[in-house]
């Protein structure tokens, strides 16, 4: 599974309130979204307490449903993700103090859930998800806005710059009431080899045409270039908002476990057994380490690739064993960078928070580079 993610403020916004998750969560579990919000209750991105309240209990759910080891059922899945909307709801109407007569903060999300060849998609909002199989692109969400101006029939993908163009508003969205009110649509696909997924939000798909997402996608290159691409065909059509894009290729394909933080949750099992068997006692007490770094320590470095990447951990393995995991890929090179930011890099340049991350790398995006 090849994964990249690019996002962008936009030429028209202070913030980037847009927010995104691709991670391994278990050996053949991986968990995509996208999410855009409004409103920043006490100075965080409504975004960003949506993924994090949605990620948590996903997490959660799966520990529980790993220890004792049992199946999940189709159905067990479906009821999972709505718990996971249900519980980030609730997060955002709590924190940004949201009530029947007074809207704090608002948020879309689409996510999929991939279980071996599963593919569950959760949805609210306009924030997108699509499949490419076999050449041919599929939108699987449906969005849930009002365009407010006239648009005349077979011209749905009015271009952003029109004079007339006026945002789309929200018919439903997460923050705004009570989570049984709202709960999200779930569909479910089986996924074939060589799938691909899109998820994006509104600010990279809005107003560009299928035929062109469609090309974008077909192009036979790097992840982080098409992901990139999409990104700035929007900007080119008009577009001044948040943009953010995940690509996965090979959508069928998880990945191995010394890569993913997945497995860190359920391999405490098999570092337990070790334990009892060989009494590795520094062994364990390493693994406890990088399972509480990766929840509390944010950094960015480069991977293999040299691709700018957000960690969660310490720069460091000990014993052979990394105390850090992947949080996700930020599309953008390092050989691209200055030699005082790629020197940041090269040593974990440590970050606060996912939207921290962002700012940085968008502000050396606009800089002078070399």
């Amino acid at each position: 599974m090849e994964v990249a993610v690019t996002t962008d403020v936009g030429s028209a916004q202070r913030f980037n309130d847009d927010a995104w998750c691709a991670e391994q969560l278990h050996k053949n579990v991986t968990l995509l979204a996208v999410a855009d919000g409004f409103g920043r209750p006490h100075g965080v991105s409504a975004a960003s307490v949506v993924i994090e309240a949605v990620r948590d209990h996903v997490r959660r759910e799966l520990r529980r449903a790993t220890s004792p080891s049992r199946s999940l059922t189709r159905n067990d899945l479906r009821e999972l993700l709505v718990g996971a909307f249900a519980d980030a709801n609730d997060r955002l109407l709590r924190i940004s103090g949201g009530s029947d007569d007074y809207v704090g903060s608002g948020c879309t999300c689409s996510l999929v859930l991939i279980v071996s060849d599963e593919a569950f998609v959760a949805h609210i909002g306009d924030s997108r998800a699509y499949l490419m199989r076999r050449g041919e692109l599929v939108q699987l969400t449906t969005d849930e806005s009002i365009v407010t101006d006239f648009v005349p029939s077979g011209k749905s993908q009015q271009r952003l710059g029109h004079p007339n163009f006026a945002p789309p508003l929200l018919t439903r969205a997460l923050g705004l009431e009570p989570a049984a009110n709202i709960p999200p649509k779930i569909t479910h696909y089986t996924l074939f080899d060589h799938d691909a997924l899109l998820l994006c939000t509104d600010g990279a798909c809005r107003g560009v045409a299928q035929n062109e997402l469609h090309d974008y996608v077909a192009a036979n290159d790097r992840p982080n270039l098409i992901a990139e691409r999409i990104v700035s065909g929007a900007r080119a059509l008009g577009s001044s908002d948040n943009a953010t894009v995940v690509y996965v290729r090979d959508a069928t394909e998880h990945g191995t476990q010394k890569d993913h933080v997945g497995l860190r949750r359920n391999s405490r099992m098999q570092l337990a057994a070790l334990f009892l068997a060989f009494g590795l006692f520094w062994t364990a007490t390493l693994a406890a380490v990088a399972v509480h770094e990766s929840d509390t320590h944010l950094y960015l470095g480069t991977d293999q690739s040299g691709a700018v990447t957000l960690y969660g951990g310490l720069p460091l393995s000990v014993l052979g064993m990394p105390l850090h995991v992947v949080r996700g890929r930020l599309g953008i090179q390092a050989s691209t960078l200055s030699a005082s930011a790629r020197s940041q890099v090269d040593a974990g340049l440590p970050v606060s928070s996912v939207d921290e991350a962002y700012s940085i790398v968008n502000q050396w995006r606009e800089r002078p580079q070399r």
